[in-house]
């Protein structure tokens, strides 16, 4: 008995699933980037004091 596979995907298939998974996470991450901007002021994003986090600031 042999066994073939019922489906063998191309380079060409491979290449729009990653072009397809590619777009979504970049839309996901600009629609959570967007959103996270919108947060009520507790959530909002903030800069670590240049003590707790040296390399984050520039150099002086």
């Amino acid at each position: 008995m042999t066994t073939h596979s019922a489906w063998k995907p191309a380079l060409v298939w491979h290449a729009k699933v990653f072009g397809a998974l590619l777009a979504a996470c970049t839309a996901a991450y600009f629609a959570l980037a967007y959103a996270t901007d919108k947060l009520p002021a507790p959530y909002q994003k903030h800069r670590p004091a240049p003590e707790a986090a040296p390399w984050t600031h520039p150099a002086r």
